[in-house]
């Protein structure tokens, strides 16, 4: 059992919150659903075995692909694929499913399935190639490049419906990024950088709201998948349309990274917070650089509103326990 949890119980015993007989309950619930060391190294195994199964696709395909030819490669990496999917779907089966050698809750079958996402994207770029290669058939690269954005992205939503697991989070997201790319380069090749911004940040926003929803779990990478988009989309929007207007530009990312910390405290996500943070530690000493030039102005400002912010957070932290006392 975890130190802390157990040190947790503990104080709940001390203080008569658990009777004995609950705490001992725990005790052997928790010692009964115990990982084994050698559940652990066979997932070790598993984990480290699909490391070597992507380096070898990566590393050693390129040694023989010449002396394979098209057909064989495809089925090389069909098989890959198979293999792939299938012992992810194994691995989901095994006892509690999780990876605790890393005291993490990620799965080794989520990592299998991630590799092979990639496995599939190539057997369908294989396959088209294949297609154009030996028939008169012949698909142009933007074209090739939607159909293999689509099926890759259908392939990842079965997935991430299948499991709800981070790494297939992640690729469901950059998935949708290619494939929206895609679609953009075939239907819009002349637009402006801050309609690429306007895009990116629409895509964060309504990845956003979906997490807000509870369709997309865990809520803390959708937040930050949304949140980072946006931020990209925004600066891109504001450096195209006001590079002439530095002091504005500045303003205007400051407002939002104070806008990232306002809705962190009201959505308790710690992730946004974060993201925040960081915009007013770029910003605020290059909005004090451009009004005040010296350079003794911009640390000393900063630790002077920092030491503010400070006292004030722990007076109202203090109030918070007072009020608490009383009530």
């Amino acid at each position: 059992m975890d130190k802390k949890i157990k040190n947790f119980i503990d104080n709940l015993l001390e203080n008569n919150i658990l009777d004995k007989q609950t705490y001992e309950n725990i005790l052997n619930y928790q010692e009964n659903n115990t990982i084994s060391q050698k559940s652990k190294v066979a997932k070790a195994l598993t984990l480290i075995g699909g490391f070597f199964v992507l380096s070898g696709l990566l590393g050693t395909l390129p040694l023989i692909w010449e002396n394979l030819s098209y057909w064989a490669q495809l089925l090389l990496l069909i098989v890959t694929t198979f293999f792939l999917f299938y012992a992810a779907g194994y691995s989901q089966k095994l006892d509690n499913q999780r990876l605790l050698i890393f005291k993490s809750n990620e799965r080794v079958s989520s990592f299998l399935y991630l590799t092979s996402t990639v496995s599939f994207a190539a057997v369908v770029v294989f396959a088209l190639n294949i297609l154009g290669e030996t028939t008169t058939f012949n698909l142009s690269e933007d074209l090739a490049i939607l159909i293999t954005s689509t099926t890759v992205l259908i392939y990842s939503s079965y997935l991430y419906k299948k499991t709800f697991e981070i790494f297939q989070h992640i690729a469901l997201f950059y998935t949708l990024i290619f494939f929206l790319g895609s679609v953009g380069n075939l239907f819009l090749r002349n637009v402006e950088p801050w309609g690429i911004g306007l895009f990116i940040s629409s895509v964060g926003i309504i990845w956003g709201l979906n997490t807000y929803s509870k369709l997309l779990q865990p809520s803390w990478l959708g937040y930050f998948l949304s949140s980072t988009t946006i931020a990209i989309g925004v600066v891109a929007i504001v450096e195209d349309l006001l590079s002439n207007a530095e002091i504005a530009s500045i303003v205007i990312l400051i407002i939002g990274s104070s806008l990232y910390i306002w809705i962190s405290i009201k959505l308790s996500e710690q992730v946004i917070f974060y993201i925040g943070g960081l915009g007013l530690i770029i910003n605020l000493p290059r909005l004090i650089t451009e009004l005040l030039p010296d350079n003794i102005w911009p640390p000393l400002i900063l630790f002077v509103v920092g030491g503010v912010l400070v006292t004030v957070g722990l007076y109202l932290n203090t109030l918070r326990e007072n009020i608490k006392k009383i009530s």
